[in-house]
């Protein structure tokens, strides 16, 4: 089984996991295009079809390179305002026709994204991506047979407690509930009901459990059945008491390249800091294994102390053969708010962004200090031995260019507010500026020197001014050296225009796939069993059609 996800998103917010081989995109031919009886919109599509044309092939300073060229035209281009429709309809194993191209023989498993179902519930309502009710889906193959597809929600308590009592509960936001919650609430809140365990993030198969884990940046886990997607249980690996508080853990595990095992830290700390407890703060690595009854559990790898006011955003960590790197780039946490979600998150232009190297084997660390710097999602990361014989770990990242300009004032999770998102009026370039700037780059550790550096990949797209984020690897590379990358990229302002990239950082080559009113999120790569070569397999992604209010899946041949 391997999985792998790409975290948060629209509509179809979601994010992938494969129970077979997986693996990325391509562009110039498409090999299927795929329409659900039942959309992710909940509205019934018609046939379209895909703009074969990449506009790839750029020449500058008197030198051609193949590079991405994204459309930047305004002309007839939609709002998708359907990504944001409440769907309560829920789907069992409805059959997908296909309306064009055929499904490749070899293509055997399913596809899991977890993604936003609903925004409001009775008179009030959420206005963030990240705060909408979670829904599961999975498109599943088998050959032979027609392709299927299944949602539901995930059935939490703030969802059980919203749909019973006909109104959305007041629970932790990043953006905004509304009406506001009055201040009776918000005490009842921060004394019996702080937890949110609405996940919308990442599935995730963790290995040792029967179910799909449905995860987000709290340590608190939910399984789903994995064919009919009930509800099976919520669960911590770790219940050290009362006295005890665990406050974050990584939306993304990161999978060991051999053993297929998961890992992700938990951030705790003893509410007496450690004087009765035992427990300082600090983050505590974790790698989770099975117990003797085939259960999944959760066994501490080592420790890394840490004290509360240095707490920051990990959202995803990386895994070599031989070790774990925990990063903490410039996002601090502050305890500003027990409600919403964003008066916590800061970024601090004077923290430096720490990587911490930690062996497998025995726990021990190294950190590594960097500039500061903001990104959410690792491509990929893996060890390699440079000319003079010492052991390097290598990451790399789509991070924001610059944090200059960026108002503070501003929440680097409001991007995601919908009002903000449909909303003609606001200038991306002018308020969320950095926003649009990505450079991949690529973080650089000498584990005998204890020195790092920080390498820029060339921008490799046009307009050079893109939300380049999402990163998808072929699994049989992860944790591994590796070329190829896909992304997903969005012009904030030229009406959320979305699109597929896919980037070679050895070759130093690009390919990229947008149609007018056709909005792709998060693309999967699924790699063709007995295939050598990095890119030979299939892409996939969910499309929301913005002129049909409906969604597609599409295929592409990934060379």
């Amino acid at each position: 089984v391997s999985t792998q996800s790409t975290g948060i998103q629209y509509r179809t917010t979601l994010t992938f996991v494969f129970t077979s081989h997986s693996q990325l995109f391509s562009a110039r031919r498409m090999w299927l295009l795929l329409i659900s009886t039942l959309f992710l919109s909940g509205i019934p599509s018609s046939l379209t079809t895909v703009s074969e044309e990449l506009r790839a092939d750029t020449c500058k300073d008197g030198a051609c390179r193949r590079y991405a060229e994204f459309d930047t035209s305004t002309e007839g281009r939609l709002q998708p305002t359907g990504l944001f429709a409440d769907v309560m309809d829920e789907v069992d194993f409805s059959e997908i026709e296909v309306v064009e191209g055929k499904v490749p023989d070899w293509l055997s498993g399913s596809m899991y994204k977890v993604g936003v179902g609903a925004f409001q519930i009775g008179t009030r309502r959420v206005n963030n991506v990240v705060d909408a009710l979670s829904k599961v889906y999975r498109w599943s193959f088998v050959p032979g047979t027609a392709p299927s597809f299944s949602t539901k929600f995930l059935k939490t308590s703030i969802y059980n407690r919203s749909v019973s009592g006909e109104d959305l509960v007041p629970h932790r936001v990043v953006g905004d509930i509304l009406p506001p919650i009055s201040t009776f609430e918000k005490v009842k809140m921060a004394l019996w009901d702080a937890s949110r365990d609405n996940n919308n993030i990442t599935p995730w198969k963790l290995k040792g459990r029967d179910g799909i884990t449905v995860c987000g940046e709290s340590p608190v886990m939910f399984d789903v059945e994995n064919v009919n997607l009930d509800f099976l249980e919520k669960y911590k690996f770790f219940n050290k008491g009362k006295f005890v508080k665990e406050f974050m853990s990584a939306s993304h595990y990161a999978r060991h390249p051999t053993t297929g095992e998961s890992y992700n830290y938990v951030y705790m700390t003893g509410l007496d800091k450690g004087l009765l407890t035992g427990v300082e703060p600090g983050y505590e690595m974790i790698r989770v294994a099975q117990d003797d009854d085939g259960k999944a559990l959760g066994k501490v790898v080592g420790f890394i102390p840490m004290p509360l006011k240095d707490m920051r955003i990990i959202h995803s960590l990386g895994v070599t053969e031989n070790y774990v790197i925990l990063p903490r780039m410039s996002l601090r946490v502050q305890m500003n708010s027990t409600i919403h979600v964003c008066s916590n998150v800061v970024f601090d232009d004077k923290a430096p962004t720490y990587m911490h190297v930690m062996s497998i084997k025995d726990g021990s660390f190294q950190t590594f200090e960097f500039p500061p710097f903001i990104s959410v999602h690792i491509v990929n990361s893996f060890e390699r031995v440079n000319e003079k014989g010492e052991t390097e770990i290598v990451l790399d990242y789509p991070t924001l260019t610059t944090m200059e300009g960026f108002d503070h004032k501003n929440c680097y999770y409001e991007i995601l507010n919908i009002e903000y998102m449909l909303s003609d009026k606001l200038s991306y370039l002018k308020d969320f500026k950095p926003l649009n700037d990505v450079t991949i780059r690529r973080f650089v550790m000498n584990l005998a020197t204890g020195k790092g550096e920080v390498l820029d990949h060339p921008k490799m797209w046009q307009p050079q001014l893109l939300h380049v984020d999402f990163p998808f690897v072929n699994d049989n590379f992860r944790g591994k050296p590796f070329c190829i990358v896909y992304f997903h990229t969005i012009q904030w302002d030229n009406r959320n225009a979305m699109g597929l990239l896919k980037l070679d950082l050895c070759k130093q080559t690009s390919v990229g796939w947008d149609d007018l009113n056709l909005f792709p999120v998060e693309p999967v790569f699924v790699p063709r069993p007995g295939g050598v070569e990095e890119d030979d397999g299939v892409l996939m992604s969910p499309v929301f059609d913005a002129r049909t209010d409906g969604s597609q899946l599409y295929i592409w041949d990934a060379k």
